[in-house]
Parts: structure tokens; sequence; C-alpha cells
């Protein structure tokens, strides 16, 4: 099993949910995730708009989706499909081994626990 691990710009998570929908797939996990890489961050407006700020970081999301080893080109082809548009910076994905996996409730181990 491979755990992914895609880190995208928040406004493409939608996008990047409705490619994972058409796999099929069993279920995902995402959270908000901050980070600085090439996208320029935007100017913010302040207060009462009298002031202008640049944040530290940009919003992200980190979307993580444990797969059978035969899913991974798959799932990871998507994922650049439905969030790139060929700039530098729109983000990373990361795919790692996955050594076990339980579900809690049912107690299944491995990939039928996926």
């Amino acid at each position: 099993m491979k755990k992914i691990e895609a880190i995208i710009p928040h406004a493409r998570l939608g996008s990047a949910f409705a490619a994972m929908e058409e796999l099929k797939l069993g279920g995902l996990t995402y959270y908000e995730s901050k980070g600085r890489g090439q996208i320029p961050r935007p100017e913010m407006h302040s207060g009462r708009g009298t002031s202008t700020y640049r944040p530290e970081f940009n919003v992200n999301a980190t979307v993580v989706i444990i797969v059978k080893d035969s899913m991974v080109d798959k799932v990871v082809e998507k994922i650049l499909s439905s969030t790139s548009t060929g700039l530098a910076g729109e983000g990373k994905i990361f795919v790692s081994d996955v050594d076990d996996a339980i579900d809690i409730g049912s107690k299944q181990r491995g990939e039928s626990a996926v």
C-alpha cells in the first residue's frame, strides 16, 4: 500500500475531490495547511481597508489518500490533471510506503482495511 499526500492550492480542492470520486476510492482525508513556496502571496486589506499587508504563508489543502500499489499512478495522474495549470509553485505530491492499516471499527488489517 502507498500513502499519497498532495499539497494543493485550497481553491482547487473541489476539482481534486471530483477527480477522486471518478476513481471510486474508499475515502480520503484532507486538512487546511499553510506554507510558503514559489507562488507569490496575495496582498490583503486590513482594518477598514486603509492599510494592506502580505501574509507570511499561502493557504493550501493537504489531501491524504491510502491506496493499493496498483492505483498509485492513476491517483497521481488524476490529481495532476485536476489541479495543475502548468505554473511553478502549485504544490507537491509525495508518495510513501504504508506497512499496515487497521480499520478501527471492523478490526480488519492490510489492504482490506483501506
